[in-house]
């Protein structure tokens, strides 16, 4: 998630001599401390990548390295604009920029291709190659916005999910010296330009991390702030207005220092982010640059460190080329629990990064060939590349793959991927309102279709909820057929069920999902006779529990009327809404079933395929004391109400060791990843179930 900084970490100046920053004098005065810079940003996203955990804030290295770039491209410009005619200048940027982002790139992209034919089952590798194809062009980034979020647990299956920075800086590189060159690319010139550029961006980027999260994060005009405040310093340092002594030297290096620790350590990838989360690490980045090395170019105490840095910074483009999909390719098959998995794919980035820098990325920039054979042997790369992600994706798809599983978890097995969903009836994906479709008369799902017909005087379940609920319909389609019940069904997807709630999805609030929760159980009220049940299934582990498994951190923000809650005030704010629902069910005699959550996996069950001694499940202790949490809950909430039931699928879904059981006793997947069971798995619940409604008084005995 580290954007790649295309230039020496040198500074231009004004006459062809070497200085520091700010000189008066021309050319490019290497600096350092820019490389350091780069390294340490880099090892920070190497750390936050290996174990989110140790750094948390250690993604923030994009935005340091978004500054930097925005400051030496700057200073490239700036450096050839009196030189040179406008076709040649121009011609000569962007061929600098291919003969330095494009070598390494297209061996990253070729070989992590063919490692994900050969070690990611077929039935998942194709968005991959999409993103792969994308990125072989610069867009992956605009690709990955409307796929994933770059901070959820699938985020960690795409090799390519990195290659977004790049697709940033690219756009960057295309536009930004041509808006430069219709003002002439002068200094003074280009300062209200630049000023402009970062006042919108930054307005853009603050409007979107409110309304549009995912927008904010991966769109190039939502960065573009970030990159023009570096080239904003350097047209102020070429202007002489920082040239006052006490903005240069050690003190203000070390407070960029300071905020730059602070960043990778304390910014959320949650809340405010980009803007204002970023601030400090664009601040900091801002004010070291600023600052420049001190006396004979030091500016770390040790030499040691020194080196060690510029070392890191000299390979940053190639490592964070190579880093991620070492780390996600081990997530595919070994694993990434165990300090020697962690020390593997440390040493396998380095190793593959050094390569690349000494093999493919230095020859090409140290041995450059005449303008049109590079552009020749660039556009046949691109386009064989290109060829051949598109075999590997297609024709050639699966025949490769040397793993024991190529199917995982098969499409039969997948309870969204059916449609019908219930074979035989109506109950298909427009049963399902999507993500951010307002709730509404003309948008609500059709019950007269939604449903599975039943005996007359059986009665009706109406299940609502979010995926969680859908992935319950195999399981009431054989629970059916013996009761004569019938089925109504209406869902939303990642949508937590309480009329009075507003969550976040994306951090954003998810006022479609309050909206529609407020609609569908006004409606089931209106619709269902005395006897009917309302069944509401949700993943409540996202709202009620926590990762950690001891029902403290909230992982899914929520509000009441406006006001943020924390875990506490969102579970009682919850019990009370469905106790107050409850209340209006029992006056008109429906039954109301709430569906303790599944206990989810520690990981997609695609890492543990058919044979792998690996395991996908929770240490049974994190396992009971999540499904705890979400179980004392629902059973507060029942206290004392005669209509209301609560199911716990777990007991059905545990070994006898309190582990979860994702294959059942012939290897088939009772999980299709790590939290939405499986067509069988869904079905394993049938028995518990019927005996659940019979126990309850919820159906006779005799309709078994």
């Amino acid at each position: 998630m580290i954007a790649a900084v295309t230039n020496t970490a040198a500074v231009p100046t004004a006459s062809g001599k070497e200085t520091g920053a700010g000189g008066k004098a021309g050319g490019f005065g290497y600096r350092p401390d820019i490389d350091a810079l780069r390294g340490a940003a880099m090892l920070a996203v190497l750390v936050f990548h290996l174990n989110k955990g140790w750094l948390p804030g250690g993604f923030t290295g994009v935005d340091i390295f978004f500054v930097i770039s925005g400051y030496v491209v700057m200073g490239s410009l700036l450096s050839k604009a009196a030189s040179q005619p406008l076709g040649p200048r121009l011609g000569n940027f962007y061929l600098r920029r291919v003969r330095r982002l494009l070598p390494n790139l297209l061996a990253c992209l070729a070989v992590t291709s063919l490692a994900v034919a050969a070690l990611i089952p077929p039935f998942e590798s194709g968005p991959y190659f999409n993103a792969a194809l994308k990125a072989l062009f610069g867009w992956s980034n605009n690709f990955l916005m409307g796929q994933i979020d770059y901070f959820a647990r699938d985020a960690d299956l795409n090799p390519f999910l990195h290659t977004w920075s790049l697709g940033v800086e690219q756009q960057f590189y295309l536009v930004f010296p041509l808006l430069l060159l219709g003002i002439g690319y002068g200094v003074r010139r280009s300062v209200p330009l630049l000023i402009a550029l970062t006042v919108l961006s930054l307005g853009a980027s603050w409007w979107w991390t409110q309304n549009a999260p995912m927008a904010a994060f991966f769109l190039m005009p939502s960065r573009l702030w970030e990159l023009t405040s570096g080239s904003l310093l350097l047209v102020a340092q070429r202007r002489g207005l920082l040239g006052a002594g006490w903005l240069k030297g050690r003190w203000l290096r070390l407070a960029g220092g300071a905020l730059l620790v602070w960043a990778v350590v304390m910014t959320s990838e949650r809340e405010g982010f980009p803007v204002p989360g970023v601030l400090p690490a664009v601040l900091g980045t801002l004010l070291v640059l600023q600052a420049g090395p001190g006396e004979g170019g030091r500016f770390l105490p040790g030499r040691w460190l020194e080196r060690f840095l510029l070392t890191c910074g000299l390979l940053s483009y190639s490592l964070y080329l190579w880093h991620w999909p070492v780390i996600v390719l081990l997530r595919w098959t070994w694993g990434m629990e165990t300090w020697w998995q962690y020390m593997v794919a440390v040493a396998g980035s380095v190793v593959l990064a050094v390569a690349a820098y000494g093999l493919v990325e230095q020859p090409v920039r140290r041995h450059p060939l005449t303008w049109w054979w590079e552009t020749g042997l660039a556009l046949l790369a691109v386009v064989g590349l290109w060829l051949g992600i598109d075999a590997l994706h297609h024709q050639f798809r699966g025949r490769l793959f040397i793993g024991s599983d190529p199917t995982p978890v098969p499409r039969h097995e997948r309870v969204q991927e059916w449609d019908p969903t219930i074979l035989g009836t109506l109950i298909d994906k427009n049963c399902t309102l999507n993500y951010w479709t307002p709730y509404g008369p003309e948008s609500r799902p059709n019950y007269d279709r939604c449903q599975k017909p039943g005996r007359p005087g059986a009665g009706e379940i109406f299940l609502l909820g979010d995926s969680h609920a859908q992935h319950l319909l195999p399981m009431l389609d054989e629970v059916t057929r013996r009761t004569g019940q019938r089925i109504t069904f209406s869902n939303k997807p990642s949508c937590f069920l309480d009329p009075a709630l507003t969550v976040e999805l994306n951090q954003k609030p998810y006022q479609p999902c309050t909206d529609f929760a407020a609609g569908e159980m006004k409606r089931a009220i209106e619709r269902l006779k005395p006897g009917d049940i309302v069944m509401i299934s949700s993943n409540l582990h996202n709202y009620l529990s926590s990762a950690q498994g001891i029902g403290s951190e909230l992982e899914s923000s929520a509000r009441l009327d406006g006001r943020q809650l924390n875990i506490s005030e969102l579970r009682r704010a919850h019990q009370t809404s469905m106790r107050a629902y409850a209340m209006f069910l029992q006056q008109r005699g429906i039954q109301l079933v709430l569906v303790v959550d599944n206990p989810p996996l520690s990981q997609d069950i695609v890492f543990c395929p058919k044979g792998s001694q690996r395991s996908c499940a929770f240490d049974p202790k994190v396992t009971f004391a999540r499904q705890s949490v979400v179980a004392s809950i629902l059973n507060e909430t029942a206290a004392g109400l005669k209509n209301v039931h609560v199911f716990d699928p777990a007991k059905a879904l545990l070994e006898a060791s309190g582990q979860v059981r994702y294959r059942d006793g012939r290897g088939t997947v009772i999980y299709s990843d790590s939290h939405h069971l499986s067509v069988t798995g869904s079905r394993s619940l049938a028995e518990p179930f019927e005996r659940f409604l019979v126990e309850s008084g919820l159906i006779p005995a005799a309709s078994r």
